[in-house]
């Protein structure tokens, strides 16, 4: 201990310095310390933020070496951070005398100036500044960054075209230039410094639209830049000018007059409609199928180029089957399977030739298969044809060759066929082997163990669903997770309550699968008469309403669902849902637009917070005419 002590005190430490210094007069001290050691003592009590002791040290250091840069900043620093500006511009000017080309200096004296409110100063000595070297860029950068501190953009900006006309260099600071513009709200502005730039850089085009994505999310600053990129389109008729037009109207979803652009850049380009599959590629992704088939159409009479004409032709005949999917929605009611077409209904027709003539064009390719498989999916989800849907998904495997991740959709699809004709045991059969496939994809793994569980729920085996349900749920990410969830929480629920309401629950779901609908009503009647205290009666009535209005039942589906109403007022989740299922009922099925209208209402005033909620207002909008 006594060795410890002896080593202290023959050492004397910055603590004990800055503790002496506390307890004693600073000048007498300061007299007795060497510079290095008053340094780390100034160091110190602005790292404490006793910025009133460190002025004073830095003040004594830089009057003992008043050339010490180091010294000088120090105490310009504090000065600052106590926001005595008139004795940090009387140090700056008497650093001047000193050194009057220093640029540095100047440039922050004038923002010293402007933080003590002598503007008009500030603006004078950045004026000296930029005259020391009026013709080298560097000089209005600096001046331009100190403004930026002290938030003058406008000013900032002004520098960079005074730089313009000093250097005559028009093309100077325009990426500095139009992020100040664009801070500022002048969206044409900003846009228009972007052209500059891409016209002095033909190939960043990509940065530019990375440049402009910054602000163009907003409609009026998308707007500004639209108009600042059309004007220079009259100048000349320039392919990047039309590429970035196109960008914006698709940013802003505005794919009509997107496609107009796309065909001019087409033109432009030469590239015998490659810049309109792009297009069209983009515009089916967005949904917009109605633009996107009238693109494939136009790049496919161009003529595109062979080896691109059957993605053409194939991304044709999908939009067909997407613009099939929207008319289908648009007549006929979203609750529930619908009833099946057949391949003769208007909605799906043309799309299901245009994939036959896929198949005769490019027989044994990846096209072919493809439509196979599309063709097949139609007959299976709309015309509930299992045979002629089972024929296609066996073409594809003959089309697609060693294509295995096409096979194994076909395998999840060929299951789901099996269990509409009944047969559970050929279903897990393709199910199982997508789960045992080493290279299958993850979401087609997930949707097979989804697969096998809805077997297992079929069979009554609730446990042996939940295990699997669980091992699926976990990833949040995958594309099955949220069905998982639902049929997890649904078997979680009812496994302890009543397991013969839920054993009966699933055969009549198995045998709507079979599209025996009237065999699953009679079960789910069951449940709600003999077990009216079951969690999943709702449910039940949820259920047997659907398939009523499947089968085109609509008065005795308003009856279920005002039963629900009713008698599940106080319990239910599903009373929104019901309400919405009842305003589809008149809007579709019987085709009354008044008691629609009423009953779009009465969700909204029942359930406000509904996520159904907006789709019932535009639906109100759409029944009365008024604009959307």
């Amino acid at each position: 201990m006594t060795l410890c002590k002896t080593a202290f005190w023959r050492t004397p430490t910055t603590a004990t310095l800055i503790l002496a210094l506390l307890l004693g007069p600073l000048p007498a001290l300061s007299q007795t310390l060497d510079m290095g050691t008053k340094f780390r003592l100034a160091q110190g009590f602005e790292q404490a933020g006793d910025y009133e002791r460190a002025a004073g040290l830095y003040r004594d250091l830089l009057t003992r070496d008043p050339q010490n840069t180091v010294y000088f900043d120090a105490l310009q620093r504090m000065l600052m951070q106590l926001k005595r500006y008139d004795d940090a511009i009387l140090l700056m000017n008497n650093r001047l005398e000193s050194t009057p080309p220093d640029l540095n200096l100047r440039a922050l004296l004038g923002s010293v100036y402007h933080r003590a409110g002598r503007d008009r100063e500030a603006r004078e000595e950045w004026d000296r500044a930029l005259a020391l070297k009026p013709v080298t860029p560097n000089q209005y950068r600096i001046i331009a960054n100190i403004m930026v501190e002290n938030r003058l953009l406008d000013a900032a900006a002004e520098v960079y075209r005074r730089a313009r006309v000093a250097c005559k260099d028009p093309n100077l600071f325009t990426i500095e230039l139009s992020q100040l513009l664009a801070v500022s709200m002048d969206y044409h502005g900003a846009t228009a410094e972007l052209l500059r730039w891409l016209a002095q850089n033909p190939g960043q085009l990509a940065f530019v639209q990375g440049r402009l994505a910054a602000f163009t999310g907003k409609p009026e600053a998308r707007k500004a830049a639209m108009e600042a990129v059309q004007e220079a389109g009259h100048e000349k008729d320039d392919a990047r000018l039309s590429e970035l037009l196109g960008w914006l109207h698709l940013e802003g979803k505005e794919f009509p007059e997107a496609f107009e652009v796309y065909k001019n850049i087409d033109r432009l380009t030469r590239a015998q409609g490659g810049s309109l599959l792009a297009f069209a590629d983009r515009a089916f992704k967005e949904q917009a199928f109605d633009v996107a088939a009238k693109a494939y159409e136009e790049a496919i009479k161009t003529p595109l180029a062979a080896a691109k004409m059957p993605y053409a032709k194939y991304g044709y005949a999908s939009t067909l089957k997407g613009l099939g999917a929207v008319a289908d929605t648009l007549t006929r009611p979203l609750g529930g399977k619908r009833r099946p077409m057949t391949e003769a209904s208007p909605e799906y027709r043309g799309a299901v030739a245009y994939f036959r003539s896929i198949i005769q064009d490019y027989p044994h390719t990846e096209f072919s298969a493809k439509s196979y498989y599309q063709i097949g999916t139609i007959q299976f989800e709309k015309f509930f044809d299992l045979d002629g849907a089972l024929a296609s998904f066996e073409k594809v495997g003959e089309e697609a060759g060693g294509i295995h991740l096409v096979r194994y959709d076909v395998a999840l699809k060929i299951g789901q066929i099996e269990v509409a004709r009944g047969d559970t045991a050929r279903a897990a059969l393709s199910y199982r082997s997508v789960v045992s496939a080493p290279d299958a994809l993850p979401d087609q793994g997930d949707e097979a163990n989804y697969r096998l569980a809805e077997l297992d729920f079929f069979a009554g085996h609730s446990d042996d669903a939940v295990r699997r349900l669980e091992a699926i749920a976990l990833n949040l990410k995958a594309d099955y997770a949220n069905d998982a969830l639902r049929l997890l929480a649904f078997l979680e629920e009812n496994t302890k309550t009543v397991p013969e309401a839920l054993q009966q629950f699933a055969r009549a779901e198995f045998l709507a699968r079979q599209r025996r609908n009237t065999e699953a009503v009679a079960l789910l009647q069951q449940i709600v008469q003999g077990y009216p205290g079951a969690l999943l009666a709702d449910d039940a009535f949820m259920r047997i309403g659907s398939l009523q209005e499947d089968a085109g039942l609509h008065q005795d589906a308003l009856g279920t669902y005002a039963r629900l109403l009713t008698e599940f007022k106080e319990s239910s989740v599903a009373l929104d849902r019901a309400q919405f299922n009842v305003a589809e009922i008149y809007e579709f099925g019987l085709r009354d637009k008044a008691a629609a209208i009423a009953a779009y209402e009465k969700l909204l005033a029942d359930y406000p917070r509904s996520v159904l909620t907006a789709l019932a207002r535009k639906r109100i909008r759409l029944l009365r005419g008024d604009p959307l």
